[in-house]
């Protein structure tokens, strides 16, 4: 039955198609003359009606239909039901308005305004506040004075961004008041405004980037027991991911502490490391949790890959070609932009053979390896003895050498690194080099010498073998191919089988900690530029199959399937997310393969809140999977966010931070920090000194005079000696072995330095080379594929370990340097004028 019916006037009966305009059981009919109707929701409308009249009828405008006017009604019956429709319009708005006030209170002022929040405000707060913007004469008509209110002042806020960055920051302004006692008390010392920040904001997503000791354990702790002790979630609705044990160790101590001293009583949230929880979630669900002898000892999965490389080489010809064909990666010299690159290359590069020599090119170790491999007795880069001069007085081929000589046959063999249009690599002189050949083509065959000639094109054509094999066969070489159990013999004798068993077990571990499948680790190595990439990635993609083959057999899983089995029972829905919150710390150092388990307990559980604890300045292990494009790209690959920096440090000075935090940024890609320092100073505290004494390199002394110089003006301080290769920390502490020393004296790798601190730091390694700081060690360039891709900015993963080192001090810090190889993490401090103390008249590294 209708309530309210409006028809045509007198004069609409000509002019339109409508019968009657009537409200029905909460629905807006209009039926027409042949029988039809359109039927609307009063509860879809948002606006009021508007009544016209004109001379003869009336007309209503409804504005949420598209501003459809029906025309041509009865004036009386249509004001009845314009009034009608706006009466409900009126008590719907005024519903809404309730709801979106409490909306508004439970989202952004009761809590955080979330970003997953800002949907459901704007379907109703901010929908409200734009309507009524563009309609505020007729609200005003039609709405309680209380409701207009509300709606004004919302609607001075035009933008939904901008409404939001107020109210967050009135809450967390009202939360700074409220827990002010709480914030002062619940770590030893106040939590710092950013502390404090960093513990109120709990959006979906959160990212508090700390620098060195700027207290973000302090953070993890503090949020865990505010968000326990104002109700927002019960501890077993907590989850704190740590890095490894004694990290999880140390924070439920911390925990258990602080609530004692906050005189809160509370069990600890559930805190674990990665593994731990993927082997609960696995328990669980009644999977298979017995851990592989090949994950827990190191030894033994080294012994089984020995083994199994062994067993396959002595038992398959093809695989051990191909094993002898990939010792060692493959380098393209013409790829090298400059002569420095190349020169870089040659002292960083160490090429022995088969035959025992060390060569100077990835090349000639080809050439070496293959004459060996066929039973041809050579020698490398001998001495040529001249006959006849090219010319007279030619001085330029006194002393003439070839890249290999067969002395059995007499002849002669050389490599030239030009390309088929006798181009040469950059740095090197193309009309010299050229002209460098022809004059030794000419010398030979003045000498009547048998010489041959191979090519870098060759080799780029992928038949430097073919050419070798056909020239020695033209003058009657035998060639005598080894047999495979002594090639076997060869690579157990000479340390390549164990050398490449390392490096394919580091390879090994890249793969299953990002969880690459076949198809990525092929194009990863593609992408890298290996000349034979696909004969790398089948090499991998079998020891990988060997791999997951064995922990079959064994009925067992490792520490990676601890995470990537625990993700899939998420899931396939056999474990239900508990939890409302998740914390995790270091999170500059998490891995592709966690980070897929942390999205998908978010994505299966309901609202969670997740918080990402780290540092972008102190991500230092990329070795193992790390990959701090997640911190730096956080927007990007995980999410909208909060961000807060924490920027106060109370443990080294102005001086120590000056220094370290300079030289961090120096890579554009790092987050840009501002720190402020507890403690001030108005000298120098980072000190560069010489390893020279009495005129001759002794690093061990000088480390034992800056002790002694410590120990002298502060007897208990604790003192740290750092390096980035355990081998030097060991002949440093042989030597100090027989003197007194306190048991204050640390030796710490930098690696291993990460989270510990001192009174004082003495660094050492500042050299170049592969084993200098930074470290140039590049030979494993097939792990460098397959791990996660770092900036382009370089050194940018050394650099942050040298800073990790230096903030590792409170007082002072001591940098040793290598005077004759002087690192060039040394030349930048000295020559960009960084604010240090140098202690030596020695260092002039300008030009150098």
């Amino acid at each position: 039955m209708a309530q309210y019916i409006a028809t045509p006037s007198w004069l609409g009966r000509f002019f339109t198609r409508i019968k009657q305009v009537s409200i029905e059981q909460s629905m807006l009919v209009i039926d027409f003359r042949d029988n039809t109707n359109l039927q609307f929701r009063l509860s879809d409308f948002s606006n009021f009606s508007m009544l016209r009249n004109r001379l003869f009828s009336a007309e209503i405008n409804l504005s949420d239909l598209n501003n459809t006017c029906i025309s041509f009604l009865n004036k009386g019956q249509a004001d009845v039901l314009s009034k009608a429709l706006n009466h409900y319009f009126a008590n719907s708005l005024e519903q809404k308005i309730n709801k979106a006030k409490t909306q508004l209170k439970q989202y952004a002022l009761d809590e955080f305004l979330r970003d997953s929040s800002i949907e459901i405000l704007n379907k109703t707060v901010f929908s409200l506040s734009k309507n009524y913007a563009h309609n505020q004469i007729l609200w005003q008509q039609h709405l309680s004075p209380v409701s207009i209110k509300f709606l004004s002042i919302l609607s001075r806020t035009p933008k939904v961004t901008d409404a939001v960055a107020q109210l967050r920051h009135k809450y967390e302004q009202k939360q700074l008041t409220l827990r002010d006692n709480f914030y002062n008390n619940v770590e030893s010392n106040p939590l710092t405004i950013e502390q404090r920040l960093a513990v109120i904001r709990d959006n979906d997503k959160n990212l508090v980037l700390a620098a060195a000791g700027t207290g973000k354990t302090s953070v993890m702790v503090a949020k865990s027991l505010d968000l326990i002790d104002r109700d927002i979630a019960t501890p077993d609705q907590i989850l704190v991911l740590a890095y490894n044990k004694a990290a999880a160790e140390e924070l439920k101590e911390r925990f258990i502490k602080r609530a004692g001293q906050a005189n809160l009583s509370m069990t600890p949230p559930v805190i674990l490391t990665f593994h731990a929880l993927g082997l609960t979630l696995l328990r669980n669900a009644k999977k298979s949790t017995e851990l592989s002898v090949l994950a827990s000892d190191a030894l033994q999965l080294k012994s089984w890959f020995t083994a199994w490389l062994s067993e396959q080489m002595q038992a398959n010809s093809a695989f051990l070609k191909s094993f002898v064909d990939l010792l060692y990666e493959p380098v393209d010299i013409f790829s090298f932009k400059n002569s420095a690159e190349d020169e870089h290359y040659v002292r960083i590069n160490e090429y022995k053979s088969f035959a025992g020599y060390k060569v100077k090119s990835y090349q000639e170790l080809l050439i070496s390896n293959w004459l060996h491999l066929n039973s041809v007795e050579h020698e490398y880069k001998p001495a040529y003895k001249i006959k006849q001069r090219v010319g007279p007085g030619d001085k330029r081929l006194n002393k003439q050498y070839s890249s290999f000589y067969l002395p059995k046959y007499n002849i002669y063999l050389d490599h030239y690194d030009i390309d088929r249009q006798s181009n040469t690599p950059s740095g090197i002189n193309k009309e010299h080099y050229n002209e460098h050949i022809a004059l030794k083509r000419e010398l030979y065959k003045k000498d009547n010498t048998i010489f041959l000639e191979t090519f870098h094109f060759n080799w780029l054509e992928g038949k430097l073998e073919q050419r070798l094999g056909k020239l020695l066969k033209q003058y009657s070489v035998a060639l005598t191919p080894l047999a495979d159990d002594k090639i076997f013999a060869l690579l157990t004798n000479s340390g390549q089988l164990q050398q490449e068993a390392e490096k394919y077990l580091k390879c090994l571990q890249a793969i299953r900690v990002e969880q690459l499948t076949n198809t990525q680790i092929k194009q990863r190595i593609k992408q890298s530029g290996f000349k034979n990439h696909q004969r790398y990635a089948a090499m991998l993609i079998t020891i990988h199959d060997a791999y997951t083959h064995e922990l079959s057999r064994q009925n067992a899983i490792d520490f990676d399937d601890m995470v990537i089995h625990a993700t899939q029972v998420v899931k396939k829905g056999e474990f239900s997310v508990p939890w409302s919150h998740i914390l995790v710390d270091e999170f500059q150092d998490i891995s592709g393969a966690r980070m897929a388990f942390l999205n998908t307990l978010i994505n299966k559980g309901t609202g969670i809140r997740f918080t990402a604890v780290g540092d972008d300045w102190q991500a230092i292990y990329r070795f193992s999977g790390g990959n701090l494009a997640l911190t730096t790209r956080f927007e990007e690959l995980v999410g909208s966010h909060s961000l807060t920096v924490l920027q106060k440090t109370f443990r080294y000075n102005n001086s120590i931070s000056d220094v370290a935090g300079r030289f961090v940024m120096q890579n554009p890609e790092q987050y840009k920090k501002h720190i402020t320092t507890h403690v001030q100073v108005s000298t120098p505290q980072v000190i560069l000194l010489d390893d020279q004494y009495k005129g001759a390199k002794s690093l061990e002394v000088k480390v034992q005079q800056i002790i002694s110089t410590i120990q002298k003006n502060d007897a208990t301080a604790s003192i740290a000696v750092l390096s980035r290769y355990r081998f030097m920390l060991n002949k440093v502490e042989q030597h100090l072995k027989n003197k007194k020393q306190t048991n204050t004296l640390h030796f710490w790798t930098l690696h291993g330095a990460k989270g510990l601190e001192a009174d004082y730091g003495i660094i050492i390694g500042f050299e170049q080379g592969k084993l200098g700081f930074p470290s140039n060690n590049q030979n494993n360039v097939l792990l460098e594929s397959l791990l996660p891709v770092q900036d382009s900015f370089t050194h940018s993963e050394e650099r942050r370990l040298l800073y990790v080192g230096i903030t590792r001090a409170k007082h002072k810090t001591y940098l040793i340097a290598d005077l004759h190889a002087c690192s060039v993490f040394i030349k930048e401090l000295v020559n960009d004028d960084y604010p240090i103390e140098v202690a030596s008249t020695l260092f002039n590294l300008s030009s150098g």
